[in-house]
């Protein structure tokens, strides 16, 4: 039985910020809040597994469809790595496939410097023991009956790796990494880079994009929802989530034109805020400078007062609007129609 009145559960719509435990896995908090609440549009913005804490982005309702935007975005994690051990899954939970000795020479310096070898570009294969999917099939099915199948690797940046402490076998790090960047995996790498091998002990991630785990609430919180009021001021309407992109605000008279996938014309803009390039997503802005929608830029902005006003600027990819009068400033959902 859950606690919210129906009628009221389809208004909510929003990003909250869940600090999850280590121990249940992403989708186990996504039903929780599920079971909790009674919304059924629940999902989460990037899987953590198991044995990882830290920041965990759910959104409820329309915003659902905005999880693909904070999936993108760059993440960090500060995390352990067991020195010495080598399991078949990377951490802890798997089975130990090879053991040695810690280098008689291991010190900060020298895993300073080998750090320094990780930070940029880099090609990485996603583990066997990933939701990656071949054919439909998440590989870690694959992996729990014995098999082992190519994997296509992916370009990832490693932007920061910093040394933490050493202390009895186990080194602490942290790192700022773009999407798809598997950390277990770097883990291994910098274990055999050591010269003894290495899984991860303890993983956390710290932030999504602009978002940070001192913002999250805990799940003693989400226990603690009683009522439909206390959910919503838990909650982040797209104002906030997009805030930091790039802009541009249109004309009053023709924001009852926008439609998904329409291409805008120039002649319909009279300002931006910030620079971007070609296929960036920007935030398209209203009266009073309130969020409308996003949209891919289809030019540079500094190329935008060299075309003719009626050259198509950008094309929107996602509309908001405002549900009812209920819905607080700053909280918006998403159009369920091509109309907005």
């Amino acid at each position: 039985m859950t606690f919210f009145d129906d009628r009221k559960t389809s208004e909510i719509s929003g990003l909250l910020l869940v600090d999850k435990p280590a121990g249940p896995t992403s989708h186990d908090i996504v039903y929780a809040l599920r079971k909790k609440s009674g919304i059924d549009k629940v999902g989460h913005g990037g899987t953590l597994d198991p044995l990882a804490s830290g920041l965990l982005p759910l959104f409820l309702g329309e915003a659902t469809k905005m999880s693909g935007f904070i999936q993108a975005h760059d993440k960090s994690y500060s995390f352990d790595i067991a020195l010495g051990v080598t399991t078949d899954t990377d951490d802890s939970q798997g089975t130990i496939i090879a053991e040695g000795p810690l280098p008689e020479d291991l010190s900060e310096e020298k895993i300073r410097e080998i750090l320094r070898g990780f930070v940029g570009e880099q090609w990485q294969e996603p583990p066997m023991y990933s939701a990656v999917k071949l054919k439909g099939v998440p590989l870690y099915k694959l992996a729990r009956k014995g098999l082992t199948v190519e994997r296509d690797p992916r370009l990832v940046t490693i932007h920061s790796l910093d040394f933490l402490a050493l202390k009895n076998g186990t080194l602490s790090l942290r790192v700022h990494c773009s999407k798809g960047t598997y950390v277990r995996v770097l883990a291994r790498q910098i274990g055999d880079a050591l010269g003894c091998g290495g899984h991860v002990s303890r993983l956390r991630r710290l932030t999504v994009g602009r978002f940070s785990v001192e913002e999250a609430v805990g799940m003693e919180v989400i226990e603690n929802f009683w009522n439909v009021e206390d959910l919503d001021a838990a909650l982040i309407g797209p104002e906030k989530i997009f805030l930091g992109l790039p802009s541009l605000e249109i004309l009053p008279h023709v924001a009852p034109a926008l439609q998904k996938g329409a291409l805008l014309p120039g002649i319909w803009f009279f300002r931006r805020k910030g620079l971007f390039h070609a296929k960036d997503t920007i935030r398209i802005l209203g009266q009073g400078g309130k969020i409308l929608g996003l949209a891919e830029a289809l030019l540079d902005s500094e190329e935008l007062s060299l075309f003719p006003g009626g050259i198509p600027v950008a094309k929107i990819a996602l509309l908001f609007r405002a549900k009812s009068a209920q819905v607080r400033e700053g909280k918006c959902v998403l159009s369920n129609n091509e109309n907005g």
